[in-house]
């Protein structure tokens, strides 16, 4: 940008440059650590160079320090939006600080793209507020590239903006250092989007783990994000996990009655995806981006309590044998009389049931085995988590008595005489 450098409204306050600050930033593969050429106090942490048409001094890469007047409420730096335009002094007075999800470039008229927004939002959130000189410098070309993007303010390939960071001093790895600020942001720029792996359902006392992470626009795990977790309903309440290395965090619900858990998530303190600007009364003046802000993002999810369940085990025994007795076949019905449950008994006489709710129901035997009588119908109950016996036993069916003979009495009849 090219400003007036005999009145500057946004001077700071002496650093001592002679003495370099010696805070390092790491950022990408590289550490934008302290310059070895006297940065222009005038403006703020950066580089003092000569505009586009070669005027010495005329222009800054870097940040606006300790903002003035112009910047109601600004306690870090700010950042020129508009290389085209004239520096914030021309600006008279500057609005609030103003969220934008939207943004123009006045250089070449197009509108940024939404990512080239979150990048620009990211770099100016995590490395935007700084006295460091080459931070601020790398963070100066890393939004032009972004927001100019296909002008000659853009890395790689601008002009204008190889100049930018080639004067003889601006130190020699500048370029990297922005290269490297542009690189992360595309890795780890917003939107964020909060995702929690938990099971669908539950048993009353039954430990569930869970699993959280939170993704970038690209997809990347982010590492080291704190994640507030508050469970309602059958598993009450909160906590805090942090993700990894590998960017996932991980943590248990256990309800302890049936009914629903309603478990919350959110992280705070993201970077931003927003960028967040001044506007100045003159529109031929440059909008300043404000460094810094935040973003969130959370979620919810349901975890259904089943009820736990029980079963029965039906022992099938002969009244006369007292052994079990296969193949007979049974149905199982529930208070309201319909049939739950079919099956027949196997080898040693046991026919079994799993997954019964909590309840009263009737063992009906269908089909006798030969020579034997149904059974009584036998009300039984199912409590959670247990399986109940059921005895049934079979008697066999009575035979009719064979009559007795009775005997025959042959009278002797008279005898007849020739």
């Amino acid at each position: 940008m090219t400003v007036n450098h005999t009145q500057s409204t946004f001077r700071r306050k002496a650093l001592g440059r002679s003495t370099v600050l010696a805070t390092a930033v790491l950022v990408g593969a590289g550490v934008l650590g302290a310059p070895g050429a006297v940065a222009a106090d005038k403006w703020g942490p950066g580089f003092s160079i000569p505009d586009d048409k070669g005027t010495p001094n005329a222009s800054h890469l870097g940040a606006y320090g300790e903002p003035g007047s112009l910047f109601q409420g600004v306690k870090g730096h700010a950042y020129c939006a508009d290389p085209t335009l004239a520096g914030p002094e021309a600006g008279g007075q500057y609005g609030k600080i103003t969220e934008f999800t939207s943004w123009t470039s006045k250089a070449t008229g197009k509108q940024v793209s939404k990512e080239n927004l979150a990048r620009a939002a990211y770099v100016l959130s995590k490395y935007g507020d700084t006295q460091n000189d080459v931070q601020a410098a790398a963070v100066d070309a890393a939004l032009y590239s972004f927001l100019e993007e296909g002008s000659t303010y853009a890395l790689p390939d601008g002009k204008r903006a190889l100049e930018r960071v080639s004067y003889p001093n601006v130190p020699k790895d500048l370029q990297s250092k922005a290269a490297g600020l542009m690189a992360e942001s595309t890795k780890l720029a917003g939107p964020y989007k909060l995702n929690v792996h938990a099971p669908k359902a539950l048993k009353p006392g039954e430990k569930g783990a869970v699993t959280l992470d939170v993704t970038s626009a690209s997809g990347q795990k982010i590492p080291g994000v704190k994640i507030s977790l508050n469970g309602t309903g059958a598993a009450a309440g909160a906590g805090t996990v942090t993700t990894n290395d590998q960017g996932i965090a991980t943590a248990s619900v256990t309800p302890s009655k049936t009914g629903t858990v309603d478990l919350k998530a959110t992280a705070n303190n993201l970077p931003a995806t927003a960028l967040h600007a001044q506007i100045p009364t003159n529109t031929k003046a440059q909008r300043m981006l404000v460094a810094g802000g935040t973003s969130s993002t959370e979620t919810q999810v349901k975890i259904t309590v089943d009820a736990l369940k029980g079963g029965l085990k039906i022992l099938k025994t002969a009244s006369d044998t007292r052994k079990g007795m296969s193949g007979v076949e049974f149905e199982v019905k529930d208070k309201d009389k319909k049939t739950v449950a079919k099956g027949k008994t196997d080898t040693k006489g046991v026919w079994q049931i799993a997954d019964l709710p909590a309840g009263t129901y009737t063992v009906h035997e269908v089909k006798a085995a030969d020579g034997y009588q149904l059974a009584v119908d036998q009300n039984v109950s199912v409590v959670d988590a247990k399986t109940s016996d059921v005895q049934v036993t079979d008697f066999k069916i009575p035979q009719p008595e064979k009559p007795k003979p009775r005997p025959v009495t042959i009278p002797q009849l008279p005898k007849t005489g020739a």
